[in-house]
């Protein structure tokens, strides 16, 4: 029986490779000082794994363990726009985040407990993701107008 026509644009496992290392530096420092986030990396799309489809990438946010909060993402700009959006897991509330998040934008914080997109446009410095608080999962999505995900320091 032949394969179907679109079979390879569903994609159901994880092909974006690890973090970038300095992420990975950044997360073994934080554990370190025994500050760690429990976090589950889905799946993610860019031209590399699917010919012709943008970036984009999802993960849960399940827990906070030591003091303190956990920073993810250093700060970074991209020469396309980006949507990264933060959603609660809450049955008889999903607009209510479930957590507290600071997110940077252009040297601003911002403090984030509801459901959100946010839109990040080219050239705009952003991150970290800070991490303060999670009471139930949380959610994060992200997809930029660009065949693969890349950061401008």
């Amino acid at each position: 029986m032949a394969e179907k026509k679109y079979a390879k644009n569903f994609i159901t496992e994880d092909k974006m490779g690890p973090l970038p290392p300095e992420d990975l530096k950044s997360m073994e420092e934080q554990a370190k000082a025994g500050r760690t986030l429990d976090r589950t990396m889905m799946m993610g799309i860019q031209d590399s794994i699917l010919p012709g489809a943008f970036f984009s990438g999802c993960e849960w946010l399940w827990e906070l363990t030591g003091d303190g909060p956990v920073s993810i993402e250093l700060p970074h700009t991209h020469d396309f726009d980006e949507i990264i959006c933060f959603m609660g897991s809450k049955r008889e509330n999903p607009r209510d985040l479930g957590g507290e998040i600071e997110f940077w934008m252009d040297g601003e914080p911002y403090t984030i407990t509801k459901s959100c997109y946010i839109f990040i446009p080219r050239g705009v410095k952003h991150c970290p993701v800070v991490i303060k608080r999670i009471d139930t999962p949380i959610f994060m999505f992200e997809a930029g107008n660009n065949t693969a995900h890349f950061r401008i320091r």
